[in-house]
């Protein structure tokens, strides 16, 4: 490992944003997800992530910088920091990743030490991120996802016991951001909306982490 970055931000939402920013930004590898630690009162997002990447010292820096003006404008930047060819203890740490393994991504391993490359990773011009608070409010909004434009859910990240969950839903642009519009808006009455995003032509470095052939039809 040349040089390693990490950026925490507040909620899962932001963290995956940051992640593709940092992918498109430089020649980088998505190493991991990982959380810092558990909810404490006064935190504008109830929930801290961190997103950590590998790469050249000047990519994994310019990565970096990317992504923290990204979480900067949002209000949800907390740290982030590079370390140049980091020492073997260090470098066991950087894999370690804390991700849900339900039933949308069970053949993600426990972390992605030098099997970055195994993946066949289908595309999609679009995904789409809700993340509000329970389960009830989680249904609600996938209901209304899924009635409002033609999208699958590809993903789901539960949090906090439940308390926080996110969505992640596929297809073309148009028809995510519809989905999510209609999502978050059903949802409002019954939660507050923690993360609402489109990302448009997401990087490969995002979609290995999410088993993008939900919801495709096989022959």
């Amino acid at each position: 490992m040349k040089a390693f970055g990490m950026i925490e931000v507040y909620s899962f939402t932001t963290a995956v944003v940051a992640a593709d920013t940092m992918a498109k930004a430089g020649n980088v590898k998505v190493i991991a997800f990982d959380r810092n630690r558990p909810f404490n009162p006064g935190f504008p997002v109830p929930l801290i992530m961190g997103t950590k990447i590998e790469g050249d010292v000047a990519d994994v820096k310019a990565a970096v910088e990317a992504a923290k003006l990204y979480a900067e404008g949002k209000g949800h930047y907390i740290v982030s920091h590079v370390i140049p060819n980091p020492g073997e203890g260090v470098e066991n740490m950087t894999y370690l990743m804390d991700m849900n393994k339900d039933k949308f991504n069970k053949k993600l391993p426990k972390n992605l030490r030098g099997a970055e490359d195994v993946y066949e990773v289908e595309g999609a011009s679009a995904i789409g991120l809700l993340e509000v608070s329970g389960n009830t409010a989680a249904i609600i909004g996938l209901d209304a996802m899924a009635k409002a434009a033609d999208v699958r859910l590809v993903h789901t990240e539960k949090r906090l016991g439940g308390r926080l969950v996110t969505l992640i839903i596929a297809g073309k642009v148009d028809a995510v951001t519809s989905a999510l519009e209609r999502g978050k808006a059903e949802t409002e009455p019954y939660s507050e909306t923690y993360g609402c995003e489109v990302i448009a032509n997401p990087h490969t470095e995002i979609l290995k982490f999410f088993d993008m052939t939900q919801g495709l039809e096989r022959e």
